[in-house]
């Protein structure tokens, strides 16, 4: 029984980690899950208390990558205040409105378009619009690191 439950917990996991790059399923909290439902299920012996505290400081700062990423991107590009605020509406619009693809549609056209509307200048408002993608992308890939180490690290506890 108790293999049986690992694999299945593995097999979460796994489905957390490709949800890293899927927006529709919730990634890293996935994970997070996961290994606090096997810690649950094993009685903490191995999934210890601080280890789950470190796994969910993990998982929080994951949600807070994914959120700030195309924010931030856009602030390292130069963006003003409009941009950014810009991207941070569009990132939301886009999640319910535009899909898979809103994602990174989202806040990309809402940087563009905050930062055309402050400055007038669409050379410097496309430029915004990338930054902000170029910080979306980084937050994936963050975030792709962050579900790893998570995994790996719940390997290495429970083996």
């Amino acid at each position: 029984m108790q293999t049986a439950v690992l694999v299945a917990v593995i097999l979460i996991m796994l489905i957390g980690l490709a949800g890293t790059f899927l927006p529709i399923v919730p990634g890293i909290p996935l994970i997070f899950l996961a290994i606090a439902g096997y810690g649950w299920y094993e009685g903490f012996h191995h999934v210890s208390p601080g280890y789950l505290a470190v796994m969910g400081g993990l998982a929080i700062l994951s949600v807070l990558v994914d959120y700030l990423a195309g924010v931030l991107g856009a602030k390292y590009y130069g963006s003003s205040r409009a941009g950014i605020w810009g991207a941070f509406i569009g990132g939301i619009l886009g999640i319910f409105w535009g899909g898979p693809l809103g994602i990174v549609i989202g806040p990309w056209l809402g940087a563009v378009v905050g930062e055309y509307l402050q400055l007038k200048d669409i050379e410097k408002a496309l430029q915004v619009g990338t930054g902000t993608v170029v910080g979306i992308f980084a937050g994936v890939v963050a975030k792709v690191i962050i579900g790893a180490a998570m995994v790996v690290s719940f390997l290495i506890v429970v083996f």
